[in-house]
Protein backbone atom coordinates (compact mmCIF):
# COMPACT_ATOMS: atom_id res chain seq x y z
CA UNK A 1 0.00 0.00 0.00
CA UNK A 2 2.50 2.61 -1.12
CA UNK A 3 1.22 6.17 -1.46
CA UNK A 4 4.21 7.85 -3.07
CA UNK A 5 6.11 8.45 0.16
CA UNK A 6 9.81 8.29 0.83
CA UNK A 7 11.45 4.93 1.45
CA UNK A 8 14.67 3.69 2.99
CA UNK A 9 16.24 0.28 2.59
CA UNK A 10 18.87 -1.89 4.27
CA UNK A 11 20.28 -5.27 3.30
CA UNK A 12 22.77 -7.89 4.39
CA UNK A 13 25.54 -9.51 2.35
CA UNK A 14 23.25 -12.39 1.29
CA UNK A 15 20.74 -10.01 -0.28
CA UNK A 16 18.05 -10.14 2.42
CA UNK A 17 16.40 -6.74 2.20
CA UNK A 18 14.22 -4.52 4.39
CA UNK A 19 12.32 -1.55 3.00
CA UNK A 20 10.78 1.09 5.28
CA UNK A 21 7.91 3.21 3.97
CA UNK A 22 4.78 5.06 5.03
CA UNK A 23 1.53 3.35 4.04
CA UNK A 24 -1.83 4.87 3.06
CA UNK A 25 -2.76 5.07 6.77
CA UNK A 26 0.46 7.04 7.42
CA UNK A 27 1.98 4.18 9.43
CA UNK A 28 5.69 3.34 9.14
CA UNK A 29 5.97 -0.20 7.76
CA UNK A 30 8.72 -2.73 7.11
CA UNK A 31 8.66 -4.86 3.98
CA UNK A 32 10.91 -7.93 4.42
CA UNK A 33 12.35 -9.75 1.42
CA UNK A 34 14.22 -12.77 2.75
CA UNK A 35 14.93 -14.55 -0.54
CA UNK A 36 16.72 -12.39 -3.13
CA UNK A 37 15.57 -14.83 -5.86
CA UNK A 38 11.88 -14.23 -5.04
CA UNK A 39 9.42 -11.36 -4.94
CA UNK A 40 7.64 -12.90 -1.95
CA UNK A 41 7.61 -10.52 1.00
CA UNK A 42 5.95 -9.76 4.33
CA UNK A 43 4.80 -6.37 5.64
CA UNK A 44 4.86 -5.35 9.30
CA UNK A 45 3.41 -2.10 10.69
CA UNK A 46 5.96 -0.56 13.05
CA UNK A 47 4.16 2.55 14.31
CA UNK A 48 1.72 0.76 16.57
CA UNK A 49 0.35 2.16 19.85
CA UNK A 50 3.85 1.96 21.38
CA UNK A 51 5.41 4.19 18.71
CA UNK A 52 4.69 7.88 18.14
CA UNK A 53 2.58 8.55 15.04
CA UNK A 54 4.48 9.61 11.94
CA UNK A 55 3.99 12.95 10.23
CA UNK A 56 2.29 12.71 6.83
CA UNK A 57 5.02 12.41 4.16
CA UNK A 58 7.76 12.01 6.73
CA UNK A 59 11.27 11.43 5.47
CA UNK A 60 12.66 8.04 6.57
CA UNK A 61 16.26 6.96 7.17
CA UNK A 62 17.51 3.48 8.10
CA UNK A 63 20.75 1.70 8.93
CA UNK A 64 21.61 -1.88 9.84
CA UNK A 65 24.58 -3.94 10.88
CA UNK A 66 25.48 -7.39 12.16
CA UNK A 67 23.66 -9.20 9.33
CA UNK A 68 20.34 -7.35 10.00
CA UNK A 69 20.45 -8.29 13.70
CA UNK A 70 20.53 -4.57 14.51
CA UNK A 71 18.36 -2.06 12.60
CA UNK A 72 17.59 1.59 13.30
CA UNK A 73 14.80 3.51 11.57
CA UNK A 74 14.35 7.28 11.90
CA UNK A 75 11.30 9.37 11.02
CA UNK A 76 9.55 12.60 11.99
CA UNK A 77 6.51 12.40 14.26
CA UNK A 78 3.30 14.43 14.07
CA UNK A 79 4.89 16.65 16.78
CA UNK A 80 7.98 17.23 14.56
CA UNK A 81 10.23 15.07 16.78
CA UNK A 82 12.97 13.08 15.06
CA UNK A 83 12.18 9.61 16.42
CA UNK A 84 14.39 6.51 16.56
CA UNK A 85 12.98 2.98 16.40
CA UNK A 86 15.39 0.15 17.19
CA UNK A 87 15.31 -3.50 16.22
CA UNK A 88 17.46 -6.07 17.99
CA UNK A 89 17.18 -9.71 16.98
CA UNK A 90 15.61 -11.67 19.83
CA UNK A 91 14.06 -8.52 21.32
CA UNK A 92 12.09 -7.03 18.42
CA UNK A 93 11.13 -3.43 17.69
CA UNK A 94 10.96 -0.73 20.35
CA UNK A 95 10.70 3.02 20.61
CA UNK A 96 14.00 4.65 21.43
CA UNK A 97 15.53 8.14 21.45
CA UNK A 98 13.98 11.42 20.35
CA UNK A 99 16.80 13.30 18.68
CA UNK A 100 15.44 16.82 18.29
CA UNK A 101 12.70 18.88 16.69
CA UNK A 102 12.63 19.14 12.92
CA UNK A 103 11.42 22.09 10.89
CA UNK A 104 7.76 21.75 9.83
CA UNK A 105 7.50 20.00 6.46
CA UNK A 106 11.22 19.18 6.40
CA UNK A 107 12.22 16.53 3.86
CA UNK A 108 15.80 16.13 5.13
CA UNK A 109 16.81 13.09 7.17
CA UNK A 110 19.79 10.75 6.95
CA UNK A 111 21.49 8.15 9.12
CA UNK A 112 24.96 6.61 9.17
CA UNK A 113 26.40 3.77 11.27
CA UNK A 114 30.11 3.25 11.82
CA UNK A 115 32.28 1.02 14.02
CA UNK A 116 33.99 3.87 15.91
CA UNK A 117 32.63 6.87 17.82
CA UNK A 118 30.35 8.47 17.01
CA UNK A 119 28.70 5.12 16.28
CA UNK A 120 25.57 6.73 14.79
CA UNK A 121 25.05 10.04 13.02
CA UNK A 122 21.55 11.26 12.17
CA UNK A 123 21.18 14.48 10.22
CA UNK A 124 18.04 16.62 10.01
CA UNK A 125 16.88 20.20 9.55
CA UNK A 126 16.39 21.41 13.12
CA UNK A 127 13.86 24.04 14.15
CA UNK A 128 16.64 25.59 16.28
CA UNK A 129 18.95 26.16 13.28
CA UNK A 130 16.86 25.66 10.12
CA UNK A 131 19.47 27.16 7.78
CA UNK A 132 21.88 24.24 8.43
CA UNK A 133 21.83 20.47 8.89
CA UNK A 134 21.95 19.43 12.55
CA UNK A 135 23.53 16.11 13.46
CA UNK A 136 22.65 13.99 16.46
CA UNK A 137 25.56 11.65 17.22
CA UNK A 138 25.58 8.54 19.38
CA UNK A 139 28.62 7.95 21.57
CA UNK A 140 29.20 5.32 24.25
CA UNK A 141 27.87 7.90 26.74
CA UNK A 142 24.66 8.47 24.73
CA UNK A 143 23.21 10.88 22.16
CA UNK A 144 24.59 14.40 21.66
CA UNK A 145 23.27 17.07 19.28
Amino acid sequence: DFVGTTMAGVQNEDGKFRIYFQDKDYQICEMSLNDPQSTSHTILKLTTADMPAARINTPIAAVSWDNLRQIRVYYITVNSQVQEMTYTQGVGWRRDARLGIAVDNSTSLYAQHQLKEPFMRVGFQSSVAPQTITEACYYQSGWKT
